[in-house]
């Protein structure tokens, strides 16, 4: 993608700073006003920067070319990433968790006044509605697994700062205990963030795929290709925003080399042109009626058209 460099660039410094300033406005509202939930809510944010800094130094990495040690790139430095995003999530959460239980054990309930952090929250659903929309958008244009992460975070982020809110309304009619137990929920949406994160990108670094949508548009192309048949044992690996994808054809066994060479090639001509995202094919031919026991692969017969019933052939 020509400018996908320049876009995830500017999405993540656009992160940073608009992260380092409702941090910053948050935590020193959370201080001043003595407000736990609407500091818990600071100090998430806080690591948001984090996570944006990740995403740029990431994007940066994914965009240099196969080299000798990196054959198929170095696009996977995003879902390693994400990984690293979804563990600092996980600290931020699991300490705001001990902080809000003992201070709800302890009693320690403080009314907070004047109307700043009811502003505050509502600056932050704002402003982490609109960042979460700019970076799923620029996640799903650029195939990013790190910008998806970090745009999920801005979801879960959209309902801390709201129930912050109302937390902090509650608070100011007389419901003081409210505070910390908003500071604990907040807790728990951290943490289940950070599992949804983990879980997705798990997927890529064992290359594994949920997106059979592919299958079905490699088999549409092979199709198209006069003198390919059978086209089986088709594995497909995400590696960033890329599939590489290795597969076996079956030809006449009367042609030439030269002949199914020729075919393989169209194959793989077809099936690029089907779907930009495929980087590569490896084709292999065998002739009609070939039985042999194979690795795993999928065939199209084991492959629904909606993409979401597989069996595995060997």
């Amino acid at each position: 993608m020509e400018d996908r460099d320049k876009i995830s660039s500017k999405a993540a410094w656009i992160g940073v700073f608009a992260n380092a300033t409702l941090a910053v406005m948050k935590i020193l509202v959370g201080l001043i006003f003595k407000s736990m939930a609407v500091l818990a809510d600071g100090i998430d944010t806080s690591t948001d920067i984090f996570t944006s800094l990740v995403t740029l130094v990431s994007s940066k990495i994914s965009n240099r070319p196969p080299d000798k040690t990196h054959p198929y790139g170095h696009e996977r430095v995003e879902a390693i990433a994400a990984k690293v995003v979804s563990f600092v999530i996980f600290y931020a959460g699991t300490n705001l968790m001990v902080s809000s239980i003992k201070r709800i054990i302890s009693g320690e309930h403080i009314l907070i006044i004047g109307v700043l952090p009811l502003i505050v929250s509502l600056i932050s659903v704002a402003m982490k509605t609109w960042l979460f929309i700019y970076k799923y958008n620029v996640g799903k244009k650029i195939g990013s697994y790190a910008f998806i992460a970090d745009a999920l975070n801005m979801r879960n982020d959209i309902l801390i700062s709201s129930t912050v809110f109302a937390g902090v309304l509650l608070n100011k009619i007389g419901l003081l205990w409210v505070d910390g137990i908003v500071a604990l929920i907040i807790s728990v949406m951290i943490i289940r963030t950070a599992f949804e994160i983990f879980k997705e990108t798990s997927y890529e670094l064992m290359d594994g795929m949920t997106n059979f949508d592919v299958y079905n548009q490699i088999f549409k192309a092979v199709k198209k290709v006069q003198g390919a048949a059978n086209p089986h044992k088709v594995r497909v690996r995400q590696v960033g925003y890329k599939y590489f994808v290795d597969m076996d054809i079956e030809v006449s066994g009367g042609i030439t080399v030269q002949q199914g060479h020729d075919i393989a090639t169209q194959v793989k001509k077809a099936i690029i042109e089907q779907n930009d995202r495929i980087a590569d094919v490896m084709v292999h031919v065998e002739p009609i009626g070939n039985v042999e026991r194979e690795a795993y692969g999928l065939s199209q017969h084991q492959i629904t058209d909606g993409g979401e019933k597989i069996d595995i052939q060997r």
